[in-house]
């Protein structure tokens, strides 16, 4: 089957490394997950309550169990590195990489 899109607009689409989606590694769920914070500009901050308890833009069905799960296995796969600072709940950020960090050889601190 061949599958073409011919509503592709300029700066509509994104593109990520092919093994984020064709891989066994990840559930469809963190696959999802992954490929929004990668269509996302890179100065973006995640924050990861506004990805399933914010009223005004909810931007995923999944709760909040769900989206935890998901980012759990996206840190466990070294896809995403997650670093807590002294006040948990504001100094918390996440990086996101596209190619895991244990193939790239970064070392992480936990």
């Amino acid at each position: 089957m061949i599958v073409k899109n011919k509503n592709r607009k300029k700066g509509c689409f994104f593109q990520g490394n092919n093994k984020i989606v064709q891989g066994t590694d990840l559930s469809n769920g963190a696959k999802g997950l992954m490929c929004y914070f990668l269509s996302l500009p890179e100065s973006w901050e995640i924050h990861l309550r506004d990805l399933f308890d914010n009223k005004n833009y909810k931007r995923f069905k999944d709760g909040r169990r769900a989206i935890e799960s998901q980012m759990n296995e996206l840190i466990a796969a070294g896809y995403v590195v997650k670093k807590q600072g002294e006040n948990k709940r504001r100094d918390t950020t996440y990086t996101v990489y596209e190619i895991p960090i244990h193939l790239q050889g970064i070392q992480h601190d936990e």
